[in-house]
C-alpha cells in the first residue's frame, strides 16, 4: 500500500491524512521504516567502507553500484517504476566512479564528485516525476529544492521510527518475526561503536595486528578515525533516508507552464541595439582576426592580445546565452524577436571563434596549462548549446535542458578520462624548441607541481633526455612531489594513475 505515491493530483489530502495519523498513514510510515531504514543502514555501513578518506580508490566504482541499487530499491517501495532514460543518468553516475579510480587530479576528482551528486538528486527526479514538459529553469529549481528540503524529511525519520515501534506494540501477532528486525537494526547500531573500540584497543595490544589492519584498511585505530567514521556513517545514513524519504512525499508540482506573457517590444528595443554592436564587432573579427591570419596589432605580443580579448569575450558568449534563453522563456511570440535572436546566436558563434583563435596564440606562446584545457574544453561545449538554443527560437519545445545534459555529460567523461595533467606535460615537453612554438619557454615548477596522471610523459622525457641517476633533474624533482599520491595506499585505496607513477619512479628517487 502506498499512500504518498498512489494519487498524484491529491497532495493536499495526503497532508491532511498526515496531520491526522489515519491508519493508513501509520502503516506507510512503518513499512518505510522497517524497508528504507534497514536499507539506508547497510548502505551507511558499505559507503563508510568505501568513502572514508578515500574519494579515488577502487572502491569508487563500487560505490556507484551501491548508490544505484539504494536508489532503485527505494524507488521501489513507492511503487516508482525505472525510466529506460534514467539509465543514461546511472551510466553517467558508474562512470565518473571508475575515473575517479583511474587518476589523480585533484581537480577532476572534485568534478567527478560533485556531479555524481548532481546526477543522483536528477535520476530521483527523473524517474519520480513527469519531467518531460520541464524547461531548463524549473529543472533547476526543481534539483535545488530536492537538495534543501530533504533536511526537512529528519522530522519524517522521527515519526517513521515512533509509527514502526507502535505498529510493533499494538500488534502482537507477528511479534516474533517482527522483533527479529527490530532487533537485528538494533544489534548494528551497537555493533558498529563497539566494534571500533575493540579494533582500537586490539590495535594497540599487539603491533602484528595493528599493521594487517593498516594494509587492509590503512587506517590508524585512533579517537579521530573512529570519531571521523562514525562521522560519515551518519551522514550518509540520515542523508540517504532522508533523501529518499522526501522523494516519496512527491512535493514538487509536475504541472509548468511557461509565462510567456512580457511585451515584445520591450525585448526587441534592447535586442536591435544589442545586435547592431555584435554585428559591428563580428565584423571586424572577420575581417582583421579570421582573414588577418591572425596577427596582432602593432605594438602587441600575441600573449597579449589574446589575454586582453579572451575572457571578455567568453563572459559575453555566456551572457549571450542566458539572454536568449530568458527572452525565448518569457516574451510573446515575435517574427521579428526570433530574428534578433537568431542575429545574437550567430555573432556568438564569431565570438566564440574568436576566443578560441585567442587562446590557440595564447597556447603558442605559454603552451598548455590546466586552465587552458579547460578554456578550450568550455568554448566546445557552448558552442554545442547554442545548437539548442537556435533550435529552441523555433521549437519552443525542444528539450534544452536534456540535451544540455547529454552534451555536458558526454564532453566531461571525455575529459575526464583524457587525463589532462598527462596532456599538458606530454604536449609541453615535446614541443618545446620546436619551429611552431620557437619563443615558447618551458615553465618547468609548473610541470612538477601536476599529478601522478602526468608520470608516464614525464618518465618518457626522462628517459630521452636525462640522467637518471641524476637527483636534481626535473623529472626527479616531480616523482618526490608526487610521492603523496601514491605513498602508503591500501588496498582499499588503490588507484591506478597512482600505481602507475610508483611503478615509474623506481620507488628510489
Amino acid at each position: 500500500m502506498n499512500i504518498y505515491m498512489s494519487d498524484n493530483n491529491n497532495f493536499q489530502n495526503m497532508q491532511m491524512i498526515d496531520i491526522e495519523n489515519t491508519p493508513e498513514m501509520l502503516f506507510f510510515r512503518a513499512k518505510i521504516a522497517k524497508h528504507l531504514g534497514l536499507t539506508s543502514l547497510i548502505y551507511a555501513a558499505f559507503s563508510t567502507f568505501c568513502l572514508y578518506r578515500n574519494l579515488s580508490g577502487v572502491m569508487m566504482p563500487f560505490f556507484g553500484i551501491a548508490t544505484l541499487i539504494y536508489m532503485i530499491y527505494g524507488l521501489r517501495q513507492y511503487d516508482v517504476k525505472i525510466k529506460k532514460t534514467s539509465w543514461f543518468i546511472a551510466g553517467v553516475i558508474l562512470a565518473l566512479a571508475v575515473s575517479d579510480f583511474l587518476t589523480c587530479n585533484h581537480v577532476i576528482l572534485f568534478y567527478n564528485n560533485a556531479v555524481i551528486g548532481f546526477m543522483i538528486i536528477l535520476f530521483l527526479l527523473h524517474n519520480v516525476y513527469d519531467d518531460s514538459r520541464w524547461d531548463f529553469s524549473k529543472t533547476l529549481r526543481s534539483i535545488c529544492r530536492s537538495c534543501i528540503s530533504s533536511i526537512g524529511s529528519l522530522v519524517d525519520f522521527g515519526l517513521d521510527m515512533r509509527a514502526l515501534s507502535q505498529r510493533r506494540t499494538d500488534g502482537p501477532e507477528n511479534s516474533t518475526k517482527k522483533s527479529t528486525v527490530k532487533y537485528i537494526i538494533i544489534g548494528l547500531i551497537f555493533a558498529m561503536p563497539l566494534t571500533l573500540i575493540i579494533l582500537l584497543l586490539l590495535s594497540t595490544a599487539d603491533a602484528v595486528f595493528n599493521e594487517l589492519l593498516g594494509k587492509i584498511l590503512y587506517l590508524d585505530i585512533d579517537v579521530e578515525n573512529i570519531v571521523g567514521i562514525a562521522f560519515t556513517f551518519f551522514m550518509i545514513f540520515f542523508g540517504g533516508y532522508c533523501v529518499m524519504r522526501f522523494f516519496s512525499k512527491k512535493v514538487i508540482r509536475e504541472d509548468y507552464t511557461a509565462n510567456r506573457n512580457l511585451e515584445p517590444v520591450i525585448a526587441i528595443t534592447v535586442l536591435s541595439i544589442v545586435s547592431v554592436i555584435y554585428l559591428l564587432f563580428s565584423g571586424i573579427q572577420i575581417i582583421y582576426l579570421f582573414l588577418g591570419d591572425g596577427t596582432p596589432p602593432l605594438g602587441y605580443s600575441y600573449a597579449r592580445y589574446a589575454r586582453e580579448g579572451f575572457f571578455e569575450l567568453l563572459a559575453v558568449s555566456v551572457i549571450n546565452f542566458l539572454m536568449v534563453l530568458f527572452v525565448n522563456k518569457r516574451f510573446r511570440e515575435s517574427s521579428v524577436l526570433k530574428v534578433l535572436m537568431t542575429i545574437i546566436s550567430l555573432c556568438t558563434y564569431i565570438m566564440i571563434a574568436s576566443s578560441a583563435l585567442r587562446i590557440k596564440m595564447y597556447i603558442d606562446a605559454y603552451l598548455l596549462t590546466s586552465l587552458r584545457i579547460w578554456v578550450v574544453w568550455g568554448l566546445i561545449v557552448l558552442s554545442l548549446l547554442f545548437v539548442a538554443v537556435i533550435i529552441s527560437i523555433y521549437k519552443h519545445d525542444f528539450p534544452i535542458f536534456r540535451y544540455g545534459i547529454l552534451v555536458v555529460s558526454v564532453l566531461y567523461i571525455m575529459i575526464s578520462y583524457a587525463r589532462p595533467d598527462y596532456i599538458i606535460a606530454d604536449y609541453n615537453l615535446k614541443h618545446i624548441n620546436t619551429s611552431e612554438h620557437e619563443s615558447a619557454v618551458i615553465d618547468y615548477n609548473y610541470l612538477k607541481r601536476l599529478s601522478a596522471d602526468a608520470a608516464p610523459a614525464i618518465a618518457e622525457y626522462c628517459n630521452t633526455y636525462e640522467d637518471e641517476d641524476d637527483e636534481n633533474s626535473f623529472s626527479a624533482d616531480y616523482f618526490r612531489r608526487c610521492r603523496n599520491d601514491y605513498r602508503d595506499r591500501s588496498l582499499r585505496q588503490f588507484n591506478l594513475s597512482a600505481y602507475t607513477a610508483e611503478k615509474l619512479s623506481g620507488n628510489d628517487r
